[in-house]
């Protein structure tokens, strides 16, 4: 009933204020021929990965990194297979981030979905990309942070993204069984522990899950902590690949005492 009345709420204020018109970064008008529903300005101001971008987890890599992975994928194994990245998480797309998942701004999801399908085709041609992946999989969320936003914004995407690839949705493979606290401020250990056991994998979907190559997809990819626990809990019940596609990532923080050789 909530996610009806906040439907509800949502088409109203399309009609007194059309969303196409603002950029969905900062707002400003814009006419109908802008590429991601982004300003001029914004659209500049995105940080595409477009240049180097780690070998593991698809994040860019920051300008004194001279290797192939990115700092954190050399400090910790990950047990995803291959991760890719739109942009890198700076104040342009937490604004399109927030505004989608504390705003209600459900047709932003559609835009974003769509940058990610276009990053995609960067690597792969779109026939290839669907027939890579037998799987679109979102991240979920706890059931209760469900019913509060009244959407899985991760599934908004996911979906989106699996329209235009053609590669079967499927937002039921997993199951968020425990509410997790907020990471922003967590480190790296501490995020492995409050997402651990976080999942579990719906027992109807174990015969979709065996031999399936998985696209795993969500807005944000920082330490790669929640991407790894759904990975492995897909690997543990037989799926043959899990890749991730996010939206954005968190920047390769690079330390100089790093060894180099």
């Amino acid at each position: 009933m909530f996610q009806l009345f906040r439907s509800i709420g949502t088409e109203v204020l399309d009609l007194i204020y059309p969303s196409d018109i603002y950029c969905i970064s900062c707002g400003k008008i814009i006419d109908n021929s802008r590429t991601y529903r982004l300003c001029d300005d914004c659209m500049k101001c995105v940080k595409w990965a477009i240049g180097r971008t780690c070998d593991k987890c698809g994040k860019p890599l920051s300008d004194n990194n001279p290797m192939t992975t990115c700092f954190n994928c050399r400090e910790h194994q990950h047990n995803f297979d291959k991760g890719y990245t739109c942009a890198e998480y700076g104040t342009h797309e937490r604004a399109m981030v927030f505004a989608l998942k504390y705003d209600a701004r459900t047709d932003i999801a559609g835009t974003i979905g769509e940058m990610m399908y276009d990053r995609m085709l960067v690597d792969f041609e779109s026939a290839e990309l669907r027939s890579r992946y037998d799987i679109i999989c979102p991240i979920p969320v706890h059931i209760e942070r469900r019913r509060k936003r009244g959407y899985n914004q991760a599934a908004l995407i996911a979906e989106e993204f699996a329209k235009r690839s053609g590669v079967t949705y499927s937002g039921e493979l997993l199951n968020r069984v425990h509410q997790t606290s907020a990471m922003k401020s967590m480190t790296p250990g501490e995020r492995v522990e409050n997402i651990r056991n976080a999942f579990e994998v719906r027992k109807a979907c174990l015969g979709k899950i065996e031999g399936a190559r998985i696209l795993i997809i969500d807005d944000i990819y920082t330490t790669g902590s929640t991407v790894d626990e759904a990975a492995s809990l897909l690997k543990q019940n037989g799926a043959k690949e899990t890749d991730f596609l996010s939206f954005a990532s968190g920047a390769d923080v690079f330390k100089t005492s790093d060894n180099l050789s």
